[in-house]
């Protein structure tokens, strides 16, 4: 009877942890966030963060940083017009 009871106990708690994560989906979201609000300068990996695959990472980095060029559209997509604007803007100046 213990050892159903334990048992019993380990698979709700199982259940539990497994409701209580969160979806890769919505950890990146975060760590889009947290990076979004990392203070200019600051290049540390925010604790969001931990758990994005490197690669998906990356590609947050460079769209925070895109975007806080001014390089992106209204729909939120690179706008290589915006870019070359804005290069040719720094170079006359």
């Amino acid at each position: 009877m213990r050892i159903r009871a334990a048992a019993v106990g380990v698979v709700l708690l199982a259940g539990l942890a497994a409701g209580c994560s969160q979806s890769y989906e919505e950890l990146t979201e975060n760590c889009l966030s947290a990076l979004k609000a990392r203070a200019d300068g600051d290049k540390s990996k925010p604790a969001e963060c931990e758990g994005v695959k490197k690669s998906d990472y990356f590609d947050l980095v460079m769209g925070v940083a895109i975007d806080d060029l001014g390089w992106t559209g209204e729909d939120g997509k690179f706008d290589k017009g915006k870019m070359l604007d804005s290069l040719t803007e720094d170079a006359g100046n």
